[in-house]
C-alpha cells in the first residue's frame, strides 16, 4: 500500500487527475495515469520496478504530498527554491528539518523514476528535480 500512496501523490504532483491500477507483484507495480477524464487520449501507462519493502521514506511522501498538495511543480520542476520549499515543508508538517536532512529527503525524491510504457515498451520515466 505503500507504494500506492506514493505513486498517488507523485503522479499527481506530476499531473494525474485518477489513476486505473493494472497489476502488483512483490516487485513492481503498473498501472495507467488519467490526466483528462474527459479525454480518452490523455492516458499514459506506467510499471515502477519497486517492491513495498523498499518505497520511499515517509519524509520523501510527505515532501511529494507537499509538492502535489500546493502545485509546486511546473511540469516536472519544482517551482520554489530549495529554502523555501523546506520552510514550507516544515511549517506544513511541524518539523525543524535542518537544511542538510531536507536536502537528503529532497535528493531520495529526485533519485525515483517510474518508467511510462508506450505499446509493451519502457519508453520514458516520470521524475521530479529543482
Amino acid at each position: 500500500m505503500k507504494r500506492r500512496e506514493f505513486l498517488t501523490e507523485f503522479l499527481g504532483a506530476l499531473g494525474a487527475e485518477n489513476i486505473e491500477w493494472q497489476e502488483e507483484t512483490d516487485d513492481f507495480i503498473s498501472g495507467r495515469v488519467i490526466y483528462d477524464k474527459n479525454d480518452p487520449e490523455e492516458i499514459q501507462d506506467f510499471c515502477w520496478h519497486n517492491s513495498e519493502e523498499k518505497a520511499p521514506s515517509t519524509h520523501a511522501l510527505e515532501l511529494v504530498k507537499l509538492l502535489n498538495k500546493k502545485k509546486l511543480l511546473n511540469i516536472d520542476k519544482i517551482s520554489v527554491k530549495r529554502e523555501e520549499l523546506r520552510l514550507q515543508y516544515n511549517q506544513t508538517y511541524g518539523s525543524n528539518t535542518a537544511e542538510a536532512e531536507f536536502g537528503e529527503i529532497l535528493e531520495e525524491l529526485e533519485k525515483i523514476e517510474v518508467p511510462m510504457v508506450d505499446e509493451g515498451k519502457e519508453t520514458d520515466v516520470y521524475f521530479i528535480h529543482e
